[in-house]
């Protein structure tokens, strides 16, 4: 089986990375966004550079899927760790996202329905959704990877104390945060693709946060698209793909409702 995954790489650092370690090729610019395609395991991979943040994201996910038509958008790059017992390096597959910004009311106090865009990990029939998770931990041991599974948190703040940091664990058991994640599940879900979220922590969130991400960014998202293209050459994204073939063809038709606007307060 050939599956078309569209990777999405928010800043350049990363998008460098996911070129030279997938040994993708140069392709034309998409929509303003710097593109590389080449082949990972059975998988045709076509890689865009986002920009930071969701509009960014979002905007370059829609282009992506109308241009190259892909079976699968995973969005990809690093994360504030915010879990207890979070390190850098620490590699999250993300279950659920969070948009914790979207009521417009400044840091969160509570979580609201609205807030949450599902992964296609979240959409799969139990029973699957745990085998596919088990090998995705078991396939990043092959090569000393840790990963973790869990929620990521997404909005335009830095995360950078304690306080928000426990917050956002709190409020959505997140164990990352990020800029872009729900950016990217906007667009796919729209599409009627599922969604996929792979991201490395570069900090932990507190006071030292931006000037970690600056000095750990480089090597862990190099780290990151390794982790990327060991779960190609395994087959991974195969058998997820597989898996979502399965489901009731009604299921995907309703994607698009999971991101309709609600009663925000």
């Amino acid at each position: 089986m050939t599956v078309k995954v569209l990777l999405i790489c928010p800043f350049p650092v990363e998008f460098n990375a996911c070129r030279e370690v997938l040994g993708l090729r140069d392709s034309r610019p998409l929509s303003g966004c710097r593109s590389a395609r080449g082949v990972a395991g059975n998988n045709d991979v076509f890689a865009l550079e986002s920009g930071p943040a969701k509009a960014r994201a979002a905007a370059a996910t829609v282009a992506g899927c109308l241009t190259y038509t892909p079976e699968l958008v995973v969005d990809t790059g690093s994360c504030a760790g915010t879990e207890p017992g979070a390190f850098v390096g620490q590699l999250i597959l993300c279950r659920d996202c969070y948009e914790y910004d979207i009521s417009g009311s400044g840091f969160p106090t509570r979580s609201i329905p609205e807030m949450k865009l599902p992964s296609a990990i979240s959409l799969l029939p139990s029973a699957d959704r745990e085998t596919l998770l088990r090998e995705a931990g078991e396939t990043g041991s092959t090569e000393n990877f840790q990963v973790h599974v869990g929620n990521q948190a997404c909005g335009e703040f830095l995360i950078q104390s304690q306080e928000m940091r426990e917050a956002l664990y709190s409020l959505f058991q997140a164990s990352g945060a990020n800029w872009e994640t729900a950016g990217v599940f906007v667009g796919a879900l729209k599409n009627r693709l599922p969604p996929l979220s792979i991201r490395v922590v570069t900090d932990l969130g507190n006071e030292q946060a931006l000037s970690d991400f600056q000095a750990n960014i480089k090597k862990k998202a190099r780290e990151l698209y390794r982790y990327v293209q060991v779960l190609a050459e395994y087959g991974w994204f195969d058998r997820f793909f597989g898996c979502w073939q399965k489901l009731d063809p009604a299921t995907i038709e309703r994607l698009p409702q999971s991101v309709l606007p609600g009663n925000l307060p």
